[in-house]
């Protein structure tokens, strides 16, 4: 009888005045990655709001973009008893390009940053999340290679 009593007597009581635990890494991860992705999708709004004639070239990248950041919030489990701050919200400052030209150059800059930043990401990462990430920056990789291939004119 002894044994279970001393295997317990090493574990201590819980701090019951203690806050509560924050974010795990992986849930500061996948949060970081969320914000980077829908801050890609707000970026092809603004342009494409001022450049509607963009929509057929742009139209896919956003598509994906979108699909992108609900795979990511639909593994955005976060326990009720851990506080955490909202999402960033898109800042409304920010205005497209005066081309159409300088947009789109604007959005594969936004690529390429947004792809070095997901693989940055990969070493705090679960093996699934990983994954997931480097998906989205070989993606992100793909499109500012294309968008660098596109010639919008300057409308």
């Amino acid at each position: 009888m002894m044994l279970p009593v001393a295997a317990t007597a090493s574990c201590g009581a819980p701090d019951l005045l203690a806050p509560p635990p924050g974010p795990s890494p992986s849930v500061r991860t996948l949060r970081a990655s969320i914000t980077a992705e829908q801050s890609l999708v707000d970026g092809y709004h603004r342009v494409l709001a001022a450049y509607p004639a963009l929509t057929a070239m742009l139209q896919p990248f956003l598509i994906q973009h979108d699909q992108h950041l609900a795979e990511l919030k639909s593994r955005l489990i976060i326990p009720p008893h851990v506080k955490v701050t909202p999402l960033a919200a898109p800042s409304a400052a920010a205005r497209a390009p005066a081309s159409a030209r300088a947009a789109v150059t604007m959005l594969g800059d936004a690529e390429r940053s947004a792809a070095g930043a997901q693989l940055g990401r990969l070493a705090t990462a679960t093996p699934s999340l990983a994954q997931l990430l480097a998906s989205i920056a070989a993606s992100e990789a793909t499109h500012a290679v294309a968008l660098s291939a596109l010639n919008p004119g300057d409308g």
